[in-house]
């Protein structure tokens, strides 16, 4: 049964019922704040924020805005998520309610292509809207969803739905060279917002070689009709691969203590069981959770869970060599869960998160549909089917109550990071993560900074401690902490985390009165991160002044100024302002207006607290001085 045969009327109310529910369940997060990564990634990214740089956005890797976006500071090239982000900002500027609209307005379009794939599969009416509404608000989503930064899941899930339907468009089409352009095309974007959808290329050739087929007997025979096609999305997918290559200098940078291959294939049984029970039984959802990778075989740690992956994976195998949907459905279970498993890509505290989950919820229901009505069709009449698809409705309802409790979570940082905690609280992660967001609202954090470096002393648990030393008055354990850190060689340490030591370490000895030690390290930092040349450069200009250095500290500013210009992290937008600061000293208040104001435009973008304080500091300032 195809959607050809349902009345219009009727697939638009069951359009209609899935968008009502999926916002009912989500609108209660659109109010939040830019939580986690979208701090950064959104509200202090100048690359999707200037008109002039949006060439160079496209071309970059999505974390490319931490330098000077000359070298590349991410694995992931995402041109789709790229350009998403870009017509948001002209849409919405920074104001976060309107990006998590767009988020969310992506979402419910990819439930609706979940639905129109469901119809065009062969499922039902009803069921195919029930299983539809179960992907839209299964607590998993809630991550993609209510948190604008896990955009590229809503995306690449979108146009993956959309490409498959077109792909299944053009299969049963006698003129279908028009949809297996589009099919090709939104592959491409679906790649584009997250490049691990290749592995979904399998689907395109299960569509084309079974098209028609009931079972595998004519496989052999069909196998050759499906050859152009995947050809052609096999070609997109190589190019854009070799594009992405290219653009990153390289397959993959190194993730700071990855687990390794061993420890992945040991840890692949936990994880498969995992992200099972989160789709079958998510009581317990968070950001982060409490799998760490395996090095030793055991029997609990390692044993058991083989076996009973194996058993479930057999039975599932099984199950899909009965039709090509029920097939179907497990290669869109399986495919985009796989690159989930190379754990060596993940720091070794986030070894698992819902997002990876997005699309593959959609398979398992698929499978579902298949196991109802390739199996049990016959006998699930009158009573039966009422009962069942009651049934249905209800698991539907209590997924959609627990997504709408969680998506709550997502609102602000600090909710976010208290819940984590409470999830897996021996995540150093989610401790400095709390810390960081405490900080943000003006509170003491030392403790949780604590916390974190007890569980696991690394360099951004570190800087957090130096830091909430340095509010507690405590140089010489910030001055500590920020050494310890210092002490990494450059191989060991993302370049970000290292400034930022530099960073602790400048103010705490600033603090403690050793001007002269505090110049000097900033000057070794500027010679050891060439990157961020005028954000250090600023800081060398303000521990000069406090020396009564003024003619050197202005020198230095001056020289920098071309670099503030080029970097993009906000620190370095500060030797505006000081220079502008300056020349009102000195009495060149034509010269004081230009770079003040030249501060406050290139700023005018960052909400972050610390940017606020410097902004009215440039705003009173320029009222001085006209």
């Amino acid at each position: 049964m195809t959607n050809e045969r349902i009345p219009a009327q009727h697939q638009i109310i069951a359009v209609a019922v899935i968008v009502l529910v999926t916002l009912g369940v989500y609108y209660g997060s659109l109010s939040g704040e830019f939580v986690y990564d979208d701090n950064r990634q959104i509200a202090q990214n100048p690359l999707i924020q200037e008109r002039s740089l949006y060439g160079t956005a496209v071309v970059s890797d999505v974390w490319a805005f931490k330098s000077s976006g000359e070298i590349t500071a991410s694995n992931y090239w995402r041109p789709t998520f790229t350009l998403w982000s870009i017509a948001n900002n002209e849409l919405f500027g920074i104001e976060p309610f309107g990006w998590r609209v767009s988020n969310l307005a992506i979402h419910i379009a990819a439930a609706v292509a979940a639905f129109y794939l469901l119809l065009l599969l062969g499922i039902p009416l009803m069921p195919a809207a029930v299983f539809a509404t179960v992907f839209a608000v299964h607590p998993a989503q809630v991550e993609s969803v209510a948190w604008i930064s896990g955009a590229p899941s809503t995306l690449a899930g979108l146009f993956l739905m959309l490409s498959l339907v077109f792909a299944i468009c053009s299969a049963r089409e006698s003129k279908g060279k028009y949809y297996l352009a589009i099919a090709v095309g939104t592959f491409l974007l679906a790649v584009g917002a997250r490049e691990s959808v290749v592995v979904c290329l399998p689907l395109f050739w299960l569509i084309y070689a079974t098209n028609g087929l009931t079972d595998f007997s004519e496989l052999k025979t069909r196998t050759k009709a499906a050859i152009y096609p995947i050809g052609l999305f096999t070609a997109a997918a190589v190019a854009f691969l070799i594009v992405r290559s290219v653009i990153l200098g390289g397959v993959a940078l190194p993730v700071e203590n990855a687990p390794s291959l061993a420890e992945a294939i040991l840890t692949a049984p936990t994880i498969f069981l995992f992200y099972l029970k989160q789709i079958f039984y998510p009581s317990i959802i968070g950001p982060n959770y409490g799998i760490r990778a395996i090095s030793e075989i055991g029997m609990m740690s390692f044993a058991v869970p083989a076996a009973l992956s194996a058993a479930i994976l057999s039975f599932a195998i099984s199950f899909a060599r009965s039709s090509p949907r029920a097939l179907f459905g497990l290669g869109l279970f399986i495919l985009p869960l796989l690159p989930a498993f190379y754990i060596p890509a993940f720091r070794p505290e986030e070894l698992v998160h819902d997002r990876y989950l997005y699309i593959s919820i959609l398979g398992l229901c698929i499978m579902f549909a298949s196991m109802i009505y390739d199996r049990f069709a016959a006998s699930m009449q009158g009573i039966n089917f009422k009962a069942a698809f009651t049934i249905a409705c209800f698991i539907a309802f209590l997924l959609a109550f627990r997504s709408l409790v969680y998506s709550e979570v997502w609102r602000s940082d600090e909710a976010l990071w208290r819940h984590a905690v409470i999830v897996d609280a021996n995540s150093a992660t989610n401790w400095l993560q709390l810390g960081a967001a405490l900080e943000a609202n003006g509170k003491d954090a030392l403790s949780e900074f604590e916390r974190a470096v007890a569980i696991r002393p690394e360099p951004l648990a570190l800087n957090g401690r130096a830091r909430a030393r340095i509010a507690r008055n405590d140089p010489a354990n910030a001055i500590a902490d920020a050494e310890r850190v210092i002490a990494l060689p450059n191989a060991n340490i993302n370049a970000y985390m290292l400034f930022q030591a530099y960073e602790a370490l400048a103010l705490a000895l600033q603090n403690a009165g050793r001007l002269p030690e505090a110049e000097q390290r900033l000057t070794e930092a500027r010679d050891r991160l060439p990157i961020y040349r005028a954000a250090l450069t600023e800081k060398i200009a303000v521990v000069l002044y406090q020396q009564g250095q003024k003619a050197e500290a202005l020198r230095e500013l001056e020289s920098a100024r071309e670099a503030a210009a080029a970097e993009m992290i906000p620190s370095s937008k500060l030797v505006f302002l000081r220079l502008g600061m300056l020349y009102a000293e000195l009495g060149r208040r034509d010269e004081a207006r230009r770079d003040v104001q030249r501060f406050l435009q290139a700023t005018s973008k960052d909400r972050s607290p610390i940017m606020r304080g410097y902004r009215a500091e440039a705003e009173n300032l320029l009222r001085s001085l006209n």
